[in-house]
């Protein structure tokens, strides 16, 4: 069998399993099998740049992606969200249910679901203390104050 003969069975193979995997609840060991498939990195492989910026001399470099909650650019070891939690549907590579977020607001939206779906109030509260602090500190960051 030649070398691309055998990588051509792999990943046969691999989207076999991944077929196998649809609509089923997964653990965290198959989550992890997942995302390391060649299907999962070319998904993530798509969030990564937002375009192309053409220069006049004919060259082109990628626009690295944004984090959309701080609008900075994605940072290595950026993470891909999954807005669907339902395990069920974990290998469903639907692009609109997926976020490119940089490690820190990947953990914050984790934590302020959480709260929310506790008592969907948290949000306005969490707002308004925002916006208090905004208004006593006429609109400075603490890196401001050092």
């Amino acid at each position: 069998m030649t070398r691309e003969e055998l990588k051509q069975k792999r990943l046969n193979e691999e989207n076999e399993k991944i077929e196998s995997l649809k609509g089923k609840q997964i653990n965290e060991d198959q989550k992890n099998w997942f995302r390391g498939t060649h299907q999962w990195k070319d998904f993530r492989d798509t969030f990564e740049n937002a375009g192309v910026k053409k220069f006049k001399n004919g060259k082109e470099k990628p626009i690295k992606a944004v984090d959309p909650f701080t609008l900075n650019p994605l940072k290595k070891g950026w993470q891909l969200h999954h807005c669907d939690l339902d395990s069920r549907n974990y290998t469903n590579l639907i692009k609109e249910h997926f976020l490119a977020l940089n490690p820190q607001s990947h953990d914050f939206l984790h934590w302020a679901y959480t709260q929310m779906c506790k008592d969907k109030d948290f949000i306005k509260r969490f707002e308004d203390a925002l916006n208090m602090m905004y208004e006593i500190n006429g609109g400075k960051d603490v890196k401001d104050f050092k």
